[in-house]
């Protein structure tokens, strides 16, 4: 009869005890802190046997080598002093790189307005260094033939630094893109317009009219009036219809001297020079026309 009584009281408790089980297991883990130090006072017993474990799986099994780790100390060095060229020698590529767009953007901040609102987007393009001949002043000038600048650059296209032309695009090759200087002797006559370089009360806002010619020299001449008040370093710019029509007002150059001519006692000869040519810099911006933007 006891045995019995015994065993009813576990059937009792065990429903009981799964339904606190339950009831627990729905509250909020913030009230259940306290069954992590139950937990912790529970694994007591059995760390120190898991800690023996552990070195006993540590000796019978010992740690995989790392694939690829030299052991020579001399040739670790030596790869790591590698490595270490190897990266220094990233760093300063990117930094050439940086200092490359950087340059790109001053050039095109440069530009003036009524260059950006060209149809076609301006081009920046390398000068060949091999296609510059150093013994001709105004000689013809390579330039790399970068992608998609065959569709959008033609011949007669003009090549700007800032807001003045350095040359003219000659010829377009499979590689290369041929330059003339302004001051080329195969420019031809061209007109243009001298303004005063700094506008004064008395001064005319428009000198001259002048044709521009050149015999391949480092300077151009014209013939103007000995009245028009044409002044040293007053500007020169292109005022010309042959030439493509986003270069009109682009500096050609300023005048240098202002020399009387004798045979002609009311006609002045004016000397004029670039401001800037395509030999002193590392690239130019070609302002193409041509009608593909590919």
């Amino acid at each position: 009869m006891s045995n019995f009584k015994i065993s009813r009281s576990r059937v009792n408790v065990l429903p009981i005890a799964i339904g606190i089980t339950l009831l627990l297991a729905v509250f909020p883990a913030s009230w259940l802190r306290w069954t992590s130090d139950i937990a912790d006072l529970v694994r007591v017993p059995v760390t120190p046997v898991s800690h023996v474990g552990t070195l006993v799986t540590s000796w019978v099994r010992s740690p995989a080598e790392v694939p690829g780790m030299i052991e020579d100390e001399v040739e670790r060095n030596a790869l790591a002093e590698m490595e270490r060229d190897h990266f220094r020698q990233l760093h300063a590529a990117q930094m050439l790189r940086a200092t490359e767009l950087a340059d790109q953007l001053r050039i095109l901040q440069n530009l003036p307005e009524s260059a950006l609102r060209n149809p076609q987007p301006p081009l920046i393009i390398p000068i060949d260094i091999t296609g510059k001949q150093l013994q001709k002043v105004s000689g013809t000038i390579e330039l790399k033939l970068i992608s998609g600048a065959s569709e959008r650059i033609q011949v007669g296209d003009i090549a700007v630094v800032g807001k003045d032309i350095v040359g003219r695009v000659a010829r377009i090759g499979s590689t290369r893109i041929e330059l003339h200087p302004i001051t080329h002797k195969e420019t031809g006559l061209t007109r243009a317009a001298i303004l005063p370089a700094r506008p004064q009360q008395g001064r005319a806002p428009l000198l001259a009219e002048i044709i521009l010619q050149s015999d391949g020299s480092a300077s151009m001449y014209a013939d103007v009036s000995a009245t028009s008040g044409v002044q040293k370093f007053d500007l020169v710019v292109l005022d010309d219809p042959s030439w493509p029509s986003v270069a009109a007002g682009f500096t050609v150059g300023i005048v240098e001297s202002v020399l009387q001519l004798d045979e002609a006692p009311l006609r002045q000869r004016v000397v004029i020079t670039p401001r800037r040519t395509a030999r002193d810099v590392a690239r130019v911006v070609v302002l193409g026309t041509g009608e593909s933007a590919k």
